[in-house]
């Protein structure tokens, strides 16, 4: 479910956000041709706005030089001048208008719109955008913590099994053989099928306590684990020696040997127990 959710989020917030990206690059590209006038037609040329000249109306006479229209000689009074006549702006149309003409600010509502859809497509992508980077932050730190939360506990998991073979190796040191193997069991009680531990059992029972039959009940005990053929035969190899040596038990020591060239055929083991083999049969 978890990844499903980042599946569906990462490619909707980065869609989105270009998405947003590019509605916001358009309306700030429009939003420039309106303001400086661009001719679209020949990019990087500004289109002057020329007055329009206004063409006289029929009927309306263009006003002149009134000291034309003066004799030099004749004085004009000003009281006998005729008051300018009135222009009623009130009179209406038949259809309840006016003469008067008013011209929408359609400018002014355009430019608000299109800053307000820009400023709406900038936090869209803002938005999206900062969501995806949370997003990733957050699986990453994640993915980080859990890394090296596994890593410090495999390193003390380690450090806690070499710790207690170099408590058991301690022991040893110091001639407490006995202690040293009890703790080498508990060293297998803990970590079940470590060979060497089970080996190092029967190298001091053998060869520190002269417990040879421990030694062998140990080696046979080894024989029982999965093993390696070359690791496998090594193992049988020992417990020949004491069965035909210590123990004096030969009849075990043959057919166990017979089982090593049989079953470790192409190991060094093998080669070593049909060489003996090979000489017993001699004699």
């Amino acid at each position: 479910m978890y990844l499903l959710s980042r599946i569906i989020l990462y490619p909707l917030c980065l869609g989105f956000g270009i998405w947003c990206a590019t509605q916001f690059k358009d309306a700030f590209e429009g939003s420039e041709i309106r303001k400086y006038r661009i001719d679209t037609d020949n990019p990087g040329e500004l289109t002057e706005n020329k007055p329009v000249e206004e063409e006289p109306e029929y009927g309306v006479d263009e006003p002149g030089d009134p000291s034309e229209n003066e004799e030099p000689d004749v004085a004009t009074s000003p009281e006998t001048n005729a008051p300018p006549a009135k222009v009623n702006d009130g009179v209406a149309f038949e259809d309840g208008g006016t003469n008067e003409i008013t011209v929408a600010e359609s400018g002014d509502e355009t430019d608000e719109d299109a800053g307000d859809g820009m400023m709406t497509y900038f936090a869209g992508m803002l938005v999206s955008l900062l969501t995806f980077a949370f997003l990733g932050a957050r699986d990453v730190g994640q993915l980080t913590g859990n890394r090296v939360a596994k890593g410090f506990y495999d390193k003390s998991a380690r450090s806690e099994k070499a710790d207690l073979y170099e408590e058991a190796e301690q022991l040893w040191a110091d001639g407490a053989f006995v202690e040293c193997i009890d703790k080498l069991r508990e060293y297998n009680s803990l970590y079940p099928g470590e060979y060497h531990a089970h080996k190092r059992i029967a190298e001091v029972y053998e060869n520190d306590l002269a417990s040879y039959r421990a030694a062998a009940m140990e080696y046979e005990e080894i024989l029982q684990m999965d093993l390696q053929p070359k690791r496998w035969g090594w193992a049988a190899i020992h417990l020949c020696n004491l069965y035909s040596g210590k123990l004096g038990e030969t009849e075990k020591a043959l057919e166990l040997l017979r089982r090593v060239a049989e079953e470790c055929a192409d190991t060094t083991p093998g080669e070593k127990a049909r060489d003996r083999l090979a000489k017993i049969d001699s004699l």
